[in-house]
């Protein structure tokens, strides 16, 4: 690993009119600046062509939109790019230099480390400082203090350096190197060799190693990189050759449009810059799985452990889980009324933000026809009688391996329906479903026969 390579509830406040140019873009109007919008993945980038210093540009897009942009794909750089095709210029993004916060062990395993382990420093008073332009590496002081206390310095001094070789009897080992190398280089000595360079714990690792380097200045693994606007973790990094710079104030990135590559620039100066908003995509595949005359069973495709959903409808919300394993997911909404359409919509939702939103109209299983019953009989045909129930609910009669639709008559009286062609003196049972939307009920049987 190279030391230089490697959310939020949005509120459209301030917006003029929004132009739908086509699926990806989108040209808004915030004051007379153009504003313009591409998504990649879960983030959706908008460039806003207004000149602001980079702290001032972080609090526009924290007030409007989620944060500065976060970027943590090549895919994403493209998403970007998108957003101004006639902009060749540079724009802020979320990264950005942090004097005191944003400094990291080499070793990046989180089981090393205990509680208040990996934030132990000991470092000397007045550092860090960036006392000759960035200094993004830091040196345990042996031959000047004699408390052994930590400074920072430029990764491209040369010096000894101290690496960790695993632990015995539970207690680490560490190995002082017989030569000398810049920061970089200790980093990839120590990995080939041992295990990385030497973090520090606690005041009694920092002793041991202490008494270890005798009167030598040595690197350890502490060092210190950009961080992202939003907290994101991401090491994606996307810099122009030569870049990040080495110059004392350049503390924060920019993209520049016609390469797509980063550059530190001074945070004090106005560029334009890229905002975003995080979206999530909509569940996969909603569908009515089943239903009954009370009840109808829904189902769509799980996204991940962490994304939960809110089903919608007849304008109450309910929170749905995202269950476990690998299988879609399966509610039932029930004490419904029978032969009724409904609409749902499904929400997939991720620390309090939701998706767009995405709908289905389902039905109900109409229910069953009341006073089924034969009316008349002869020697060749059973007349059935029923009750109907409204104009949008038909029927579908089975007898003997076969079907018969019925459609509801007008008029309010029952529905007659003969069955012809029978044999003298048999005995015939018939199965009556009622149909809603092409929903059957549950069914209802009599046995009739012929005279």
């Amino acid at each position: 690993m190279c030391v230089f390579c490697s959310s939020h509830r949005p509120a459209q406040s301030g917006l003029g009119e929004i132009q739908i140019m086509d699926k990806r873009l989108l040209f808004v109007f915030i004051t007379g600046a153009q504003l313009s919008v591409a998504f990649a993945q879960t983030l959706q980038y908008y460039f806003v062509n207004v000149s602001l210093d980079w702290t001032s540009a972080q609090s526009v897009c924290r007030r409007d939109y989620t944060d500065l942009a976060t970027i943590e794909t090549t895919a994403d750089v493209d998403a970007v790019l998108s957003t101004a095709s006639n902009y060749t210029g540079k724009a802020w993004i979320g990264l950005y230099d942090e004097l005191y916060n944003s400094w990291k062990w080499s070793l990046d395993d989180s089981s090393f480390y205990g509680d208040g382990e990996y934030t132990f420093r000991n470092w000397y008073p007045g550092s860090p400082n960036d006392l000759y332009g960035p200094q993004l590496c830091v040196r345990l002081i042996s031959v000047s203090d004699p408390l052994r206390r930590w400074d920072d310095r430029q990764c491209s001094d040369v010096r000894m350096f101290v690496c960790y070789n695993g632990t015995v009897d539970g207690t680490p080992s560490f190995v002082l190197s017989n030569v000398s190398l810049n920061w970089t280089e200790a980093q990839m000595f120590c990995r080939k060799n041992y295990v990385d360079l030497a973090s520090i714990r606690n005041q009694t690792e920092n002793d041991v190693i202490s008494a270890l380097i005798s009167s030598a200045d040595v690197w350890i693994g502490l060092y210190r990189d950009k961080l992202w606007s939003d907290g994101s973790l991401s090491p994606f990094r996307h810099w122009a050759d030569g870049q990040p710079g080495s110059d004392s104030g350049v503390q924060c990135a920019a993209t520049e449009f016609g390469s797509g590559r980063w550059y530190d620039e001074s945070c004090s100066q106005s560029l334009p810059f890229i905002c975003y908003k995080k979206i999530l995509p909509n569940a996969e595949g909603l569908r009515a799985s089943g239903q009954d005359e009370s009840s109808i069973t829904l189902q769509w495709n799980k996204i991940n452990n962490s994304t939960s959903f809110v089903l919608q409808f007849n304008g109450s919300e309910t929170n749905i889980s995202s269950p476990d394993g690998d299988g879609p997911v399966n509610y039932t909404v029930s004490s419904l009324t029978a032969g009724t359409r409904y609409t749902f919509t499904l929400f997939s939702v991720f620390e309090n933000v939701r998706s767009s939103g995405v709908s289905i109209v389902a039905a109900t299983a109409p229910q069953n026809p009341e006073d089924f019953r034969p009316a008349t009989q002869d020697e060749s045909s059973i007349t059935l009688q029923w009750n109907k129930i409204n104009n949008s609910t038909s029927f579908v009669l089975q007898f003997n391996g076969t079907e018969t639709n019925i459609s509801s008559p007008d008029g309010d009286g029952p529905v007659t329906h003969t069955v012809s062609s029978l044999t003298a003196g048999t005995r015939y049972t018939f199965t009556l479903f009622s149909v809603f939307e092409s929903i059957r009920s549950s069914g209802v049987s009599i046995v009739a026969a012929t005279g």
